[in-house]
Formats: structure tokens, C-alpha cells, sequence
């Protein structure tokens, strides 16, 4: 991302597996004022689930009222106090007065089409926003923007999401003075995929895919480690090797368990603590399994292929395929959305193994 933010990008991964992290993680990156890279991106995070645009025109002003909003906060923030300010920083919101007093200098008139002031931005008020905004941060010694995108499925659900993904493209391929300062970075699931499998979405089509997945066990190694030095508490080699074994390197199980381990009684059992852990993740396992037929979540034939699998813990898509019945591209897309929880482990594509112990058996007690 540091050395080329101007691309379109999407991140894909299950619920819990740390999608918005990583996004902050490429935030603070992009902002890192030791970044030597020599065109460096201005990042905005927008979660969409929480804006909820109204329409494409509501996501324009969206797109440039958090641009605005995160300017003001660097500018607030000495250069040299950046790093230890992080937290602040994010959380120094200034609102949107300032957004309205930008715009009202460049004389744009906002549409207030109800009760509620919702405020939209057609494409000729939006270029000259992000233009004059461009042009502000090459003083901050910054190229351009890159929007990342938490929570993209809230698009793809709504009427107007092809033409929000058009929009977006024309930006990328044919908008000669936004291109080659714009980069976009979307997080999302299945419906994500799934759109792009069943419309052609023109965005997606032009986008870099990457899937998250479960850490390797040297990351989770280096995550309890920082976990125990902030608590200021000792674990045993045979403890963090349960953790691992339970978690199946899954962060958001990890993580879980360790809060469990710290807050335990000395004299809990392994076995105490897994029931405890089992009846935690309830319900977060109950979504992932999606038994309710939740849209997002494992589908009948993902069921069907996990089972399957843990018949050996270990098997190639043709073996399951043998063995579910499934064609091997049914097997294929199925192994790549659960992997995509973190619960199985991808290895390169030519096989697939259980990873978190603690699921496999909450499946089994179904």
C-alpha cells in the first residue's frame, strides 16, 4: 500500500477476522511521516455501515466531508508529536462545520432535499472539492487520497450500487485529473465476492483482490508475547501451545482466549476453560455456521464442505470433492469463503487444513 496507494484494492475476510484493523493498520501507514515513499496517499477510513449513504450523490459528500474532517485533525496535531498521539489523532473528530465552510468558499450549493438536511454533492461539485482538497495536501507533502472503505457490502445491497461502482471507475480510468491521485481500498465479505460473481460490478473488475486469513503461528507467537508483557503475566510453553491449538492462530480467537486465560482462576482446567470458550463464542461461531441462512455467512455446501473436512483435518479440494459429491470449482469457491473466516487454513491452494479446534468443536456439539 506505501509504495503504490493510487490502485483499487479489496480486502475480503469473515466476521472478527480483523478487516478493520488492517485498515487502520494501512491508515496509520500511510500517515507515518518516516514513510520515505516518494508519493505518499492521504488515508480517510469511512465505515459505511455506520454513514449508510442515501444514494451515490450522499456518497460524494461523504467521500469529501471525512477528507475535510481529517485534514483539519493533521493539521491540529504537531508533526513531531504524531506517533505518540495516535488515539488522539483518530479521535479528535472536528465534525462537519468545517466540510460546509470549505465547500461554501468554493461556492458549491448543498442539496437539502428534507427534513433531516441530507446533504449531497453532484459529480461537478465533487470534482472541484477533491481537486482544491489535492491541492491543499501537496503542501502537506502528500500526492493524493486513498479512501478506505470499511464495510463495502453496504453498496452492493442497495438499488443504486452499480452506478456508485461505475462513478467510482470513470474516477480510475477515465477522470484524467483524479486518477493518478485517487486510490480506493474496500473491505467485505461473500456479498462482496458475490457481487462481482453475479453483475460484472465495473469497479471490482479493475481491483486488486486479496483475502485475509488466519495468522501464521510465528505472528500469533509474537502476539501472545505482547499480550503477557502488557498484562505483566508469565504463561507456560504448554499453555501458549493450547492457545494456538484452540485458536487455530484465528486473532480474534486468540485474543478471546487470552483475555479468558488472564482473568481465570490458576486452578481452572483446560477442559473449564474450553467449555467457558465454547459458551463465549456461541454465538459469534452461530453466525459464522449460519444455520439461520444470514446473508454473509457460511452457505448449506460450505457446511457440507467442512464436515467433510473434518473427517481427516486434511484433504485437497479433489478429495473433498470426492467425497461431498461437488463439482471440484463448487469445492474450490467453497474452501476460499471459509478459509476466508479463519477457521481453515489455505496452503497454496493445494490443500486445505482444520485451524481453530475451539469451532470444530462447537460444529460437532450441533
Amino acid at each position: 500500500m506505501r509504495k503504490s496507494p493510487f490502485q483499487v484494492r479489496i480486502l475480503l475476510g469473515g466476521r472478527r477476522l480483523g478487516k478493520t484493523s488492517a485498515l487502520r493498520a494501512v491508515e496509520w501507514n500511510l500517515l507515518n511521516p518516516s514513510s520515505n515513499y516518494p508519493r505518499r496517499a492521504f488515508p480517510v477510513l469511512i465505515n459505511l455501515q455506520l454513514e449508510q449513504p442515501k444514494d451515490l450523490d450522499n456518497l460524494r459528500y461523504i467521500l469529501i466531508a471525512r477528507l475535510r474532517e481529517g485534514i483539519e485533525r493533521w493539521r491540529q496535531v504537531p508533526l513531531a508529536e504524531i506517533r505518540q498521539m495516535y488515539r488522539q489523532f483518530l479521535g479528535n473528530i472536528t465534525g462537519g462545520e468545517v466540510t460546509l465552510k470549505f465547500l461554501s468558499q468554493l461556492d458549491i450549493k448543498l442539496n437539502f432535499t428534507n427534513t433531516d438536511t441530507e446533504k449531497r454533492l453532484n459529480n461537478d461539485s465533487f470534482r472541484l472539492a477533491f481537486l482544491k482538497t489535492t491541492e491543499e495536501l501537496r503542501k502537506l507533502n502528500f500526492q493524493g487520497v486513498c479512501f478506505l472503505i470499511d464495510g463495502a457490502e453496504f453498496i452492493v445491497k442497495q438499488d443504486w450500487a452499480n452506478d456508485a461502482w461505475a462513478y467510482l471507475r470513470g474516477l480510475k480510468d477515465t477522470d484524467t485529473a483524479i486518477k493518478s491521485c485517487l486510490g480506493l481500498l474496500l473491505s467485505g465479505y461473500r456479498d462482496l465476492k458475490e457481487y462481482q460473481q453475479r453483475v460484472g460490478s465495473p469497479l471490482l473488475n479493475i481491483a486488486e483482490i486479496e483475502w485475509l486469513g488466519a495468522l501464521s503461528e510465528e505472528d500469533t507467537r509474537q502476539l501472545i508475547s505482547d499480550r503477557t508483557e502488557q498484562e505483566n503475566i508469565s504463561l507456560t510453553e504448554e499453555t501458549i501451545t493450547s492457545i494456538i491449538q484452540w485458536s487455530g492462530c484465528h486473532p480474534y480467537l486468540t485474543q478471546q482466549s487470552l483475555n479468558l486465560v488472564f482473568d481465570s482462576n490458576q486452578e481452572d482446567s483446560r477442559d473449564n476453560l474450553i467449555d467457558k470458550l465454547l459458551q463465549h463464542h456461541d454465538k459469534d461461531f452461530s453466525a459464522w455456521w449460519n444455520a439461520e441462512k444470514i446473508s454473509g455467512c457460511f452457505s448449506e455446501d460450505e457446511r457440507t464442505v467442512y464436515f467433510a473436512l473434518t473427517q481427516n483435518r486434511q484433504a485437497k479440494p479433489q478429495d473433498l470433492a470426492q467425497s461431498t459429491g461437488f463439482t471440484r470449482v463448487k469445492v474450490t469457491e467453497a474452501l476460499e469463503v471459509i478459509a476466508g473466516t479463519g477457521v481453515i487454513r489455505s496452503h497454496d491452494d493445494e490443500f486445505y487444513t482444520l485451524g481453530s479446534r475451539l469451532f470444530e468443536e462447537w460444529v460437532k456439539q450441533q
